[in-house]
């Protein structure tokens, strides 16, 4: 690592060590602000969207917040200063310490500013704030994003699949998680225990809001559960079999480079569907897989077995393509 990257490197473990204290910031000085006319109770629980039904003293409500901001902070300082880490469990661990004090922070927030505003506990009423609570453990994408970004280990690869004149070639694979094929009925079974007595009594905005978000996540997590990876003449392309929808397309127009690489969940964002500035992957756990680079300069990866095979075709048909070569209607050898 050149002196530069050492400098830039050290940056960003700074920036993202500070931005994992802003929230205990944040819950220390809104304390220090609000300490004369807080109540000596905050409401702390809400069934639905309406009135609180659980208080907590303003002592107890400040500490669970100081915990939960404080804790991940000094962990974050750790982590970016001391351990050592390489820059993808770093991030990582950022990350999630950044999503805990986000939540920490936003329900004392929550908490202390409801019941300011209603004048008392009881009549803190939460409304839309609920969605700010449960957005708040985005916080973690801050100092994730700021942390230095991880190197990757991988061979660009060159081998080219030999094709006849008239063959096309074609390539695929079923890539399935076991851990995401479960989740979906999880999401369901607790959706039912969570909002069913919330619709039996008549709190009807908060089941919808809530059991639509869960539904809305157990379809997606559904989609990209079992994916069908494919290579032929139209490109890259990932279809997930539940409803055959398409979930990703990269024309051999648009590949530059084809990659065969060891994918590791930590480096590309966890599992699933993943998006990040410049980078996207789906990810079905620790193994080997294709990396493309685009024309546009951003890289796609899959997990798949078998990837030198869907690479070698892959820069063929691409080659071919950028001399007229082999189209539709040419016969096509699977492999």
């Amino acid at each position: 690592m050149t002196e530069v990257q050492q400098r830039t490197s050290a940056t960003r473990r700074i920036g993202a060590a500070i931005a994992g204290i802003l929230p205990l910031v944040v819950v220390g000085v809104s304390w220090f602000a609000w300490r004369d006319i807080l109540p000596a109770e905050l409401a702390s629980h809400w069934s639905g969207t309406g009135r609180p039904d659980d208080f907590m003293s303003t002592g107890a409500t400040l500490t669970v917040a100081l915990l939960l901001t404080g804790i991940p902070a000094v962990s974050g300082l750790v982590a970016a200063f001391f351990s050592g880490l390489r820059p993808a469990i770093l991030r990582g661990t950022l990350g999630f310490a950044g999503m805990i004090s986000g939540m920490g922070a936003a329900t004392w927030l929550i908490s202390a500013g409801l019941t300011l505003r209603a004048g008392s506990a009881e009549d803190a009423i939460l409304g839309w704030w609920l969605a700010a609570l449960v957005a708040s453990f985005l916080f973690g994408a801050i100092p994730y994003f700021i942390a230095p970004k991880p190197k990757f280990t991988t061979t660009e690869f060159e081998r080219r699949m030999p094709l006849g004149e008239q063959e096309a070639g074609a390539w695929s694979r079923t890539i399935t998680s076991k851990t995401l094929l479960w989740l979906p009925a999880v999401l369901l079974v607790s959706m039912g225990a969570f909002f069913i007595p919330a619709f039996t009594e008549g709190d009807l905005s908060s089941a919808w809001i809530g059991s639509g978000a869960m539904l809305l996540s157990a379809i997606l997590v559904a989609l990209i559960a079992h994916m069908h990876v494919t290579v032929d003449w139209r490109g890259l392309r990932i279809v997930s079999t539940l409803g055959r929808i398409p979930l990703k397309r990269i024309r051999l127009d648009d590949i530059v480079s084809v990659e065969v690489a060891e994918i590791r969940p930590v480096e590309w964002g966890g599992w699933g569907y993943r998006v990040m500035p410049g980078r996207s992957a789906v990810v079905m756990g620790a193994g080997p897989g294709l990396i493309v680079t685009t024309t546009a300069h951003k890289q796609f990866a899959v997990t798949v077995g078998d990837p030198e095979t869907a690479a070698s075709l892959l820069l063929a048909l691409r080659d071919r393509k950028h001399v007229g070569g082999s189209h539709p209607g040419a016969s096509e050898r699977s492999v």
